[in-house]
């Protein structure tokens, strides 16, 4: 950030400061100005059909291109403009740290995180967050927890990350993802929607592969044989099977990069609505992504492919070993293509109900509401 915007932010929180909390106002974001996405989106999409005549904010970088109910406003993120929203909210809803920000009295944070966690977080990765370029993280995420009145868990394994490793001491309410709500009641027309959106031929099962992004953001991981992968799902499951590749958000740009026939491999890169492609698809592929969890709601058959996991574990290192959950994991194409042929669905059951009560889930498809009447309360007071 350039010396003189960081200045005309400074100046913009102590003059909007001293305007009133006005009772009615949410103002919500995700990733640091993405459009409508993730937990928040949810939230929003809920939050939007309540009676209660509601000020209801998204702030997105692109604000032509939010992706918001018609009864949001749009402002765009780190900007003035923004920073008077965000003096004059009741609320705030974010998935990711705002902790630059200074919230006043009267005023609320929910914060929803992004995902079930694989990979260590926060204070357990700390010498890698406090790199050159962000040398401050571990203040800054301090600042931000300590303004935080409620983290929202989708598991007791959640709440103790929560409570052990995000420097916060305040309330974990374990009301469930509010992105994970559309995955335990998936829309009847979910794959109509998805075959409409990405020009999509009919009458076929979708399997999608989305590995998350390395930390020196290259493809070199990415080697998964998508022709190989829907000839064994044919075989093993029946009719016909395209896959749909989606790269992680980091390194969307990179999807140029790849080669897609648009008969058997299509690029989903670019749908912003990850749950809803999710809750499209007959079967998921990824490496190291929270995904597969959300995914596993649906009972759909999901596999990891991961030919890289001592350079990942290196990097980030993992709560829990890999191999220890409930999908079936394949470090080379042979292996895959045969994990799958050998794919046992009774077993996967199982394996995922006894992995879903030892990480004490409770997804059952309403945590949006529940987030939406504690934003409700608030606003009452």
């Amino acid at each position: 950030m350039s010396a003189g915007k960081k200045i005309q932010k400074g100046v913009a929180w102590t003059m909007y400061r001293a305007l009133p909390v006005r009772k009615n106002k949410v103002v919500f974001s995700s990733f640091y100005g993405r459009g409508a996405s993730d937990n928040p989106k949810a939230v929003i999409d809920a939050l939007a059909k309540c009676p209660e005549k509601l000020d209801i904010v998204w702030l997105a970088k692109d604000t032509a291109h939010a992706g918001v109910p018609d009864n949001v406003r749009v402002v765009e993120y780190d900007t003035p403009a923004a920073i008077r929203e965000l003096s004059t909210a009741k609320v705030w809803v974010d998935n990711c740290r705002k902790g630059a920000h200074h919230k006043k009295k009267g005023q609320y944070y929910m914060q929803t995180w992004h995902g079930f966690a694989l990979k260590r977080i926060e204070r357990d990765v700390a010498d890698k967050l406090n790199t050159p370029e962000n040398a401050a993280y571990a203040e800054y995420a301090k600042r931000d927890s300590a303004q935080i009145d409620a983290i929202i868990s989708n598991s007791t394994f959640m709440t103790k990350i929560y409570q052990e490793s995000f420097w916060y001491h305040g309330s974990v309410l374990e009301y469930g993802s509010p992105r994970n709500d559309i995955l335990v009641k998936p829309p009847a027309d979910a794959k109509k929607q998805i075959a409409a959106a990405l020009q999509l031929p009919e009458n076929c099962n979708f399997v999608i592969y989305a590995p998350t992004f390395r930390a020196d953001h290259s493809l070199e991981a990415y080697q998964l044989d998508y022709h190989a992968v829907c000839k064994a799902c044919e075989q093993r499951f029946g009719g016909r099977w395209i896959m749909l590749v989606r790269l992680h958000p980091n390194i969307m740009q990179l999807a140029k990069d790849l080669t897609f026939d648009k008969q058997v491999t299509f690029d989903a890169t670019a749908f912003d609505d990850m749950q809803l492609l999710l809750s499209a698809c007959d079967a998921v592929i990824t490496d190291y992504s929270s995904l597969m969890f959300d995914f596993a709601l649906t009972r759909r058959p999901c596999f990891q492919f991961a030919t890289d996991i001592d350079d990942y574990k290196n990097d980030r290192n993992f709560y829990f070993p890999i191999d220890e959950t409930p999908f079936p994991l394949a470090k080379s194409n042979a292996e895959m293509v045969q994990k799958i042929l050998d794919f046992d669905e009774t077993a996967y059951q199982q394996d995922w109900d006894v992995f879903y009560q030892k990480m004490g889930f409770c997804e059952d498809g309403n945590a949006s509401q529940r987030c939406v009447e504690w934003i409700l309360d608030k606003i009452k007071k």
